[in-house]
Formats: C-alpha cells, structure tokens, sequence
C-alpha cells in the first residue's frame, strides 16, 4: 500500500504519536462532528498539530511550509479562488512551468488535489504546515487582495453608473446635484471600499487628489504615502461630496478650507476619522486621519527602545515631578510614546489627566480633554482648570505658544509630573526651544526631566529578508568604513506579499535622551546653544538618534537607508 493511500491515522499509528484507542475515539468523535481527523487529535489533545506536521512531512517526503521564507506570490493567490482555499484550508504560493506549489494541512486530502489540478489546470506540488498557520497566513494574503478587488469593483461599477460626464463640468454641479450623485450606491460603496481597504492595510492617513483628468487616492503606511486606486475625474464630485456629508461638512462651501469627523465600525473595531478639505486649482483636496478608538494596548518595550534608554525613560516617568517632553516632526510616533508611559504609571492611586488635539487613543481611568478652539477649551485654558483639579500627572498633547508653554513650566515646577511635546530637531534642541517660547531660562533649567527626540524607521519585512551589503559611501555619514564593518549581517526586504513589495513591514522607534543633570541644567540657564548642549550630553553618554539607527540596522530591523532618510545629516 503507498503512503499517500493509508491515511492520517495509519501514519501516526506506525509513528507511536498514538494507539489504538485514541484513534478510535477520534474516528467516533469525527463521525459525529465531520471534522478533519487532525483536527479532532489535537482537539483531544492526543496529539500536536506540529507532530502531525512532522510527521506527515517525513513519511511523504514533502517539504515543511515556512511562512518567513516562502514568498507568497499575487500570481499563485489569483489562480485559486478565496473559497476553495478555505474549503480545504490551503495556501497557493508559487506559479513557475506548469507547476503550483500549494501549503496544505491536510496533504492527504485527494479532493482537495484534484480540485486544485481542475481549477489552476497546473501539476500541484504540495507542502505541509501546521493548520492554524497555514490559516493565519492565508487569510493575511487574500484579505488584501479580495480588499483591494473589492475597491476596483467598486470603481469600476461607480464608473459604469456615471457613464462619460465630462469632467469639465464637475465644478459647475450644483450642491443639489453633486448631492445626488454622493447618494448613487456605486459611490456609497466606493468611498466605503476605500476607507475599509485603508484600515485593513494599516492605513494612517488616505489623501484623495483631484487633478486635471483624475483622481489620485492615496494611502500613507508605515510613513509614506503610495497610490492605492487612481479612479476617473468623473468620480471625483460624488466622492468628495459623500466624504463631506459622512464628516457632517458644507458640500455647498467649495472655497474655504473645512474641518469634520465621522466613526465607522470596521472589523470589529471603531475607527475615529478626522476629515481636512482645501480647495486647490482641480478641486477640493480631503485628507482622512484614522484613528483607532480601542483601548490603547503598546508598551515601551514594544516601542523600539534600547535597554540602557528604556531604563532612563521608565526612570524619569516615575520621579512625582518634574517636565518629560519629546519632539520630532508630525508622525513621528510621540504621543504613542507618551501614551505608552502613562500606561505604564496607570495607577488607582494617581489621578492622570491629558489635554490633546485631537484624542488619538482612548485609555481607561485617564481623563482625557479635546481641545476645541469654538468653545474656547484651548491648551492653556485646560491646564489652568487642571491645576484646580488635583492631578498628579498632566499630558499637553503638544507646547506650541507661550502661554502654554509657561503654565506647564509652572505645573512641573509646583509638584507635578508634565508629560508634553514639542517640535525640535534633536534632544539638545528641545531644550532650547522651550526657552525660545518665553519662559524664563532657570524655569526651564529647574523644570526639565528629560528631553528626547524620536524618529519613526521601516522595520525590514521578516518574510523576504535577506543579507545584503550597503555601499560604503552611505555608511560614511556614520564615521564608518565597509572593512570596518565586515562581520556585520544587514538586512533588507526584497519585496513580498506580506509587505505588498515594499520590502518593509511595520515601524520601531529611535530614540535620543537627554536626561537632564545639574551640568546640563547649568547650560540651559546659561542660554547656551543647541551645539553646547549635545556636546555636553555626547560626552555623558547620550546616544544620537543616528547612533541608535545604526544599532537597529545591524541587527537588521531595518535598513541603513532608512536610517539615513529620518535623520539630519549634521547629527
């Protein structure tokens, strides 16, 4: 008898992974329920699904599927149809002469052959990997591709609908008329298409760009924007008047910059969006900022810190007084990296307090504050009321006025922990351009903890990794030679599906911490430079943000090159 005849059960029957007896009972067991044997073993725990994986790979001489090596290609997903890959719990994952490889939990499984051979009309060369990997990875793959054939679909029917209006008349429709055409279900579903697509990619931002004969949809992940779907011009009326009806805005007012919000419920989770309209010479230009309203869930650790600065930062965020205040430009991951600190002091015993423009993350037993300019709820005036509030630790989502600025020296020099950010090159300059606001220099001086600065790099996709070596000119802005690094192992990502052939997939933080001692105090009051400043701190021991880059990509979480594109040359 061949293998491939006796079953799964024979074969872990020989294997000694189990006896007669379990086998009867899961065979009783899948008789009644119609699961897959393996699944009834491990449900029983008779065996693990890796012991079957194993076994299964050895007795039918077929390789293990390994996500982190495999390359998942768009040709192999496109051949097979989403359903009858979860029918039979299956991946497709490559195409090449005649041939598809396919990763199975069941490999055993002749339906699911011959189906497979029927529909990609290919010789199937099949793989085994654990059932519950095989499913992640699978349903990671074609919810971006059926995502995105969701929104083409969409487009495409929006399209059909509206027939071959000019563009040209666009911008004389009427409010009644471009009304209507927001109400058309085509461009109900497109605008909804587009935003779930965004979310399900891990979208922070969607840009939707009128130009002379098109509209440019836009995406920002992991930090940069790409072109998600460039739709007709014709689109263009109806899209943007039902994103300025969801955001409650005036679809009559075409001239004047605009500001909404709207919630949607999107896989399970609620997605606070924040609309921003400007009219520009094609049209009026609307940019979504998504935000996620779940509980916040990151930690420090999980932020990108080094050893020796997350001790520092969990140090300075403890001490009951004083200012922690972090800079670097918008999107730089700040308010996440705050947000993580008062998660980590979250106690009953503190009353922790935030004024934030606008509220990025909702956290339990924390008050949170909206600024709203309408009602006069400015950053200054919530800091007043809050110092009447008893708190012991106060987060001011950002210092960008005077005022601002001295009532949060004040509150850090009275007894209170100030958790705050600023817009500043590097640490030293943190420093100084709290005093370029106004305060008085030995406030400052006396008021400051800590001062950081903080950078967002593209961690290399862990899928499509591989060695490589950068030019020994880019390695030269860190004082370093190619020979001199000649056992060092760099990474980069050479494009997969996972990371939609960017080569990235997600992002870590650098961080550069000045924790602020008498010496450095001293300078500050002195009103001594940004340049004095981070002499004196490199000679203490701080490390700048380009330093921790290069740590980061030595050890292959990212890529010199991406170092080098978030940090300042003169660093």
């Amino acid at each position: 008898m061949s293998t491939i005849s006796k079953g799964l059960g024979s074969l872990l029957l020989e294997a000694g992974l189990i006896d007669d007896s379990q086998l009867a009972r899961a065979l009783s067991d899948q008789a009644e329920t119609h699961e897959r044997l393996g699944r009834v073993l491990t449900r029983l725990h008779f065996v693990s699904e890796a012991d079957i994986t194993r076994i299964l790979s050895e007795q039918l001489h077929i390789p293990v599927f390994d996500p982190g090596h495999e390359k998942v290609t768009p040709e192999a997903l496109a051949l097979v149809p989403g359903d009858l890959a979860r029918r039979y719990n299956l991946l497709p994952v490559h195409v090449e002469n005649g041939r598809i490889r396919v990763a199975m939990a069941d490999p055993l499984n002749l339906d699911a052959l011959d189906d497979l051979r029927v529909t990609t009309g290919k010789t199937v060369e099949a793989m085994i990997g654990p059932e519950s990997v095989i499913h992640d990875t699978r349903e990671r793959h074609y919810s971006r591709l059926e995502g995105s054939r969701e929104v083409q679909e969409a487009l495409d029917l929006a399209s059909l609908v509206l027939g071959e209006d000019e563009f040209s008349e666009e911008e004389e429709l009427n409010a009644e008329e471009a009304k209507r055409r927001s109400e058309d279900a085509p461009i109900i579903n497109l605008v909804d298409q587009m935003i779930s697509q965004a979310v399900k990619e891990g979208a922070t931002d969607i840009h939707v760009e009128p130009y002379e004969r098109q509209l440019v949809i836009r995406y920002r992940v992991d930090g940069l924007l790409y072109d998600a779907v460039t739709p007709p011009r014709k689109v263009y009326t109806g899209v943007i008047t039902r994103i300025k009806i969801l955001a409650e805005m005036d679809i009559a007012e075409r001239r004047a910059p605009q500001g909404g919000r709207l919630t949607k419920r999107l896989d399970g989770k609620e997605v606070d969006i924040r609309v921003s309209t400007i009219p520009t010479v094609h049209g009026e230009k609307a940019v979504l900022r998504l935000l996620d309203k779940t509980d916040f869930s990151y930690d420090l650790r999980s932020l990108g810190f080094e050893e020796r600065e997350l001790r520092m930062f969990q140090h300075a965020i403890r001490q009951p007084y004083g200012m922690i205040l972090l800079s670097g430009p918008t999107g730089s991951g700040k308010s996440t990296t705050l947000y993580a600190a008062l998660r980590e002091i979250r106690t009953t015993a503190l009353n922790i307090v935030t004024v934030e423009d606008p509220v990025e993350y909702h956290m339990s037993r924390i008050n949170q504050v909206q600024v709203s300019e309408r009602k006069n709820l400015t950053f200054s005036a919530a800091l007043r009321t809050f110092l009447r509030q008893d708190p012991d630790v106060i987060m001011v989502g950002e210092i960008r006025d005077s005022d601002t600025a001295e009532i949060a020296v004040r509150a850090a020099m009275t007894g209170h922990m100030v958790y705050s950010t600023i817009h500043a090159n590097d640490a030293p300059s943190t420093a100084v351009r709290l005093v370029s606001l106004g305060v008085e220099t030995y406030q400052a001086a006396s008021a400051m903890t800590l001062v950081a600065a903080q950078r967002l790099v593209r961690r290399v996709c862990s899928f499509c990794a591989e060695p490589y070596q950068p030019p020994e000119e880019m390695l030269l802005p860190f004082g370093l030679r190619a020979e001199e690094l000649a056992g060092a192992t760099f990474l980069r990502g050479v494009g997969c599906g996972e990371c939609k052939d960017r080569g990235y997939r997600g992002r870590t933080a650098l961080l550069e911490l000045m924790a602020m001692d008498r010496d450095l105090r001293d300078l500050v009051a002195e009103r001594a430079s940004s340049d004095v400043l981070r002499r004196e701190a490199l000679a203490k021991g701080m490390r700048s943000l380009k330093q921790c880059g290069l740590t980061k990509a030595l050890r292959g979480e990212t890529t010199v090159e991406e170092v080098l594109r978030v940090c300042l040359e003169e660093e």
